[in-house]
């Protein structure tokens, strides 16, 4: 695995095209449009993409600092307790207790 993101000058013109666009889009809405609640919307979308950013802003500095650490531990060894060769041990379900009314006894059940 490459620490290298695949098409990365791709990925980030279509991420500022995206921004441009939405731009031109919010000054018309915000300046020209008479709708309120379509400039509340762009607005409120602006302002969750600024949480959104300082997130990941957050997230990756602290993911940083994490990572460097020398004393963190490796991952928990796993063992498995129950192989397929020795399945985990069932009883058999047993009939209940209530009587039937039909005319024939049931078929027997299959055990798990």
């Amino acid at each position: 695995m490459s620490g290298t993101v695949p098409h990365q000058r791709t990925i980030i013109a279509f991420c500022v095209a995206a921004i441009i666009g939405y731009s031109v889009f919010s000054l018309w809405a915000v300046f020209e449009s008479e709708d309120a609640a379509q400039r509340g919307d762009v607005i409120g979308t602006w302002k969750s993409f600024a949480v959104a950013a300082f997130a990941f802003w957050l997230g990756s500095s602290s993911g940083g600092k994490a990572a460097s650490g020398g004393d963190t531990p490796g991952p928990t060894p796993v063992t498995v307790e129950n192989p397929p060769s020795e399945p985990v041990p069932t009883k058999p379900i047993p009939e209940p207790a209530f009587a039937r009314f039909d005319s024939e006894p049931s078929p027997p059940r299959p055990t798990v």
